[in-house]
């Protein structure tokens, strides 16, 4: 079998008969761009071919597709820099503050502590211990609690490591009431208990470390859900589980991920992964089927049945994850099987569902999904606005990494850009805000009309037909880290405009089945990391947001973990996140007999109808 070696990781291994390279570094955990999952539609997974025979199609006279690549001898692979990720563009500074909707509760986590000195044994009084460790309980008003395997089989050494004193740690479920034991210590335990909140988000993972006493965030980390290197969108995804042991190899990705991840939130601190006592999640329905290993490709099969939109309370030790096997598993409701737990959870971090104020709740991320109420109702639905607002279908896209371009201005005189880059690193490609950035500026100028097609009439260095028709040069190869010009495309900007279309139509659908218009609300709340970087003008000028005054626009950060966060802490939360998923009611937007007209009206810049956008009209 021939060799790969594998630049700039230095990781090298033994290929497989009828292996693809894209196939190997799926199975090394080496990421390269591969929007459609591998299965060669999206053109992204460049890989350069430093030495060795090959097999394979080029693209770009220079690169080759990674998943239609089969090494003939040994090989040197080189993933380009438009592959690599940084952790740290996850943690820079967003370009609004997040408003946190905060209520005046009293902490009260379903996560508590005990301290119990139990008799010890005698031969007059040879109770059992675990009859011993009930009547104990029962003596401190827990009757009848749930005590699993795991839990039993280490009483004995526990009770008499601590000569009878004991620390129990239990959760009350607000549903049933019932009491099951998460973890038995010995001796009385000083501290207070901790608990993990999560974002299980399609691009990126985001997790607190949190004091279930105090509701202090004690630590906060992040990094890129393995699972891109499978499928930039949860589609190619559900393509990919499909293969032989493709969803176990998804569902083990993540579960590493996630362990390094919580080592990381506790290794600076005086804890360890025992001393976690609960786990909450909220994510979208696709995530949480690949998390729990349940088949996703009814998803996305007409009619678009979940297995499961509702989960029960999973131990850790059934998940396999790198907890005490009895901690509690908290798994936020679905909708449908496009609004997930992460909305379900963001409403109720939002505290629209409490309020009066009519309210429009938008979370941009790698998914778009819209919810429109307040107390009284909520419509809820998923716009099938697809990756463009995170690189995807965009030749020059990437995700928002070091030398992502992240903002533009172009001069309306002689057309220049003037642009930033995260990290402030060379460019390497355009990410999500840098695009909504750029098309807004390029409107803005008039280089592009509203049908978004650059002017025929206009002789400019940076204006040229490209292979895709006239594109815009927004970096020259000189200055780019990849050496090849950085584009901006006709058929960049014709994806953009249908996913912004897309998103548009979807509000107005929401709001007119319930006989309201944009003008009606009193609120827009942007919810999700993405919706904290894009700049709000920008997006009314393409016609992503409503053109409304802007002191009703809030943005909110990641409620997603935000939600997540407030299971951990008060009990009655996860009632309250049952009731909020029992609210929704899901629009499908593909059904709906008029979104069509409402989605082609939108395909222009802003919009066919002006009057929608009375101050895009005035500026331009």
């Amino acid at each position: 079998m021939a060799k790969v070696l594998f630049l700039p990781y230095e990781i090298s291994a033994e290929i497989g008969k009828e292996e693809t390279i894209i196939e190997l570094a799926m199975r090394l955990g080496i990421h390269i761009n591969a929007s459609c999952g591998g299965i060669g539609a999206c053109n992204k997974c460049k890989v350069i071919v430093e030495s060795g025979e090959v097999l394979g199609e080029k693209i770009d006279e220079y690169y080759y597709k990674a998943c239609s690549l089969v090494p003939k001898t040994d090989v040197v692979i080189r993933i380009p820099v438009e592959s690599q990720v940084e952790r740290s563009a996850l943690l820079r500074r967003t370009r609004a503050k997040a408003f946190e909707r905060k209520e005046l509760l009293e902490i009260n986590s379903p996560i508590k502590r005990l301290y119990l000195e139990l008799s010890s044994p005698t031969i007059e009084d040879n109770t059992p211990d675990l009859e011993r460790l009930l009547f104990a309980l029962k003596g401190a008003g827990l009757a009848n609690p749930d005590i699993p395997y795991a839990l039993l089989k280490k009483l004995p050494y526990v009770l008499r490591e601590g000569e009878f004193k004991i620390t129990v740690s239990y959760f009350e479920d607000p549903f049933s009431q019932k009491v099951s034991l998460i973890d038995i210590e010995s001796g009385k335990k000083e501290g207070n208990p901790i608990g993990v909140a999560m974002d299980l988000g399609t691009t990126t993972l985001q997790l607190e470390l949190v004091d279930l006493i105090t509701g202090e965030t004690l630590a906060y980390t992040s990094d890129y859900n393995p699972q891109i290197s499978y499928g930039e969108d949860v589609i190619s995804r559900i393509e990919f589980a499909r293969k032989k042991d493709g969803l176990k190899l998804l569902a083990e990705r993540v579960k590493e991920k996630i362990a390094f991840l919580m080592e990381e939130l506790v290794k600076d601190l005086e804890y360890e992964l025992k001393d976690i006592k609960a786990f909450s999640i909220a994510g979208n329905t696709v995530m949480t089927h690949f998390f729990l290993e349940l088949e996703p490709k009814f998803l996305r099969e007409y009619p678009y049945v979940p297995v499961a939109k509702s989960y029960p309370v999973y131990r850790a030790g059934e998940l396999s994850l790198p907890l005490r096997e009895g901690v509690p598993v908290f798994l936020a409701p679905s909708v449908a099987s496009y609004v997930g737990g992460d909305i379900t959870a963001g409403v109720l971090a939002s505290l629209m569902a409490k309020e009066e104020a009519l309210t429009l709740f938008i979370d941009l991320g790698t998914n778009g999904e819209i919810v429109v109420g307040n107390k009284d109702f909520l419509m809820c639905a998923a716009c099938s606005a697809g990756p463009a607002f995170e690189g995807g279908g965009i030749k020059c896209g990437m995700r928002a990494t070091s030398g992502a371009i992240e903002a533009v201005n172009i001069d309306p005189i002689t057309f220049e850009p003037m642009l930033i880059t995260i990290g402030r690193k060379k460019p390497k490609g355009i990410c999500g805000s840098g695009i909504i950035s750029l098309l807004a500026n390029l409107f803005r100028t008039g280089l592009i009309d509203k049908a978004g097609k650059f002017r025929r009439d206009l002789k400019h260095p940076r204006i040229r037909e490209g292979e895709e028709g006239l594109e815009y040069i927004l970096v020259f190869k000189e200055e780019s880290a990849t050496g090849h010009d950085i584009v901006f495309t006709e058929n960049d900007i014709e994806n953009l405009i249908r996913a912004k279309g897309a998103m548009f139509a979807g509000y107005q659908i929401l709001l007119e089945s319930v006989g309201l218009t944009l003008q009606d609300l009193e609120r827009v709340f942007l919810a999700g990391t993405f919706g904290s970087f894009i700049d709000l003008e920008d997006a009314i000028t393409i016609g992503l947001l409503p053109d409304l005054p802007r002191d009703k626009f809030y943005f909110l950060g990641n409620t997603s973990l935000q939600g997540a966060k407030k299971v951990l802490l008060y009990s009655e939360k996860r009632l309250e996140l049952e009731r909020i998923a029992q609210m929704m009611t899901h629009v499908e937007l593909s059904n709906h007999p008029q979104y069509m007209d409402y989605y082609m009206a939108a395909l222009f810049l802003p919009h066919t109808d002006e009057t929608l956008f009375p101050s895009v009209k005035r500026s331009i």
